[in-house]
């Protein structure tokens, strides 16, 4: 019951850091739920709730949705969520708190460093995007640093950018969660602690997008880059 409890809070509390900026939630949550429970059983939980609470985000942003980028970058996560849920099953949790920390410290330092560099690139792009995306989201539940970056180096508006994001994530999820239950990782246990936090991820969810509008975007991406990095630290050094 303690697990549940700790679990919807944190799931919670990745919702509003998805409302805030469109995407991070795994990235926040995933470091944390997976220092007390089994990455296995964090990662189907994570999915599941970021899935349930884009619904309303997909209905509201329906005209921001950049269905052309969308569909490539999902077609071309579909194998690489199949090969990353591989991963999940096969390797050990260490071994993947371990990589979990190398992306979590390199997307840090991205977004910290990274100048605001805008490119016209080939759509051909989304596909080696969209596949790492995938493999990341079945491996780690953590599909969002690929395309987030795609999205952030487009020249596109804010609202052009978090409607992609958001078009993207719901069928992606969709995908992953296919591939776990495929390969069985959606048990009883994963599907009740989902039931509980999903409320809580819809909550968290609708909160961060009524905090958006009062704080500024920089300063928040600052914020979380250091958390966020101070989690892949932890993760390493557990």
């Amino acid at each position: 019951m303690e697990t549940l409890f700790f679990s919807a809070l944190i799931i919670f509390a990745g919702a509003m850091v998805l409302g805030l900026s469109g995407f991070g939630g795994a990235l926040f949550s995933m470091p944390l739920l997976v220092l007390f429970v089994d990455p296995k059983w964090a990662a189907p939980v994570v999915v599941l709730c970021y899935t349930i609470n884009r619904i309303p985000a997909l209905f509201a942003l329906r005209r921001n949705l950049m269905w052309n980028h969308s569909l490539l970058l999902i077609a071309a996560a579909a194998p690489g969520a199949f090969l990353g849920t591989y991963f999940l099953k096969s390797l050990e949790p260490a071994i993947i708190m371990k990589i979990l920390g190398t992306l979590l410290i390199l997307y840090a330092a991205y977004k910290l460093c990274a100048p605001a560099v805008k490119l016209h690139f080939s759509l051909f792009w989304a596909i080696p995007t969209g596949f790492l995306s995938g493999l990341l989201g079945g491996a780690f539940g953590t599909d969002g640093p690929p395309v987030v970056v795609y999205a952030a180096l487009k020249p596109w508006s804010k609202e052009q950018v978090i409607g992609m994001l958001h078009s993207f994530f719901l069928v992606a999820h969709l995908l992953i969660i296919g591939s776990y239950a495929y390969h069985g990782l959606l048990n009883a246990s994963v599907l009740t602690a989902s039931g509980i936090s999903a409320p809580f991820a819809v909550a968290g969810f609708f909160l961060g997008l009524k905090i958006n509008r009062r704080i500024r975007q920089r300063h928040f991406e600052v914020i979380l880059s250091c958390m966020i990095g101070v989690m892949g630290f932890l993760l390493w050094t557990r």
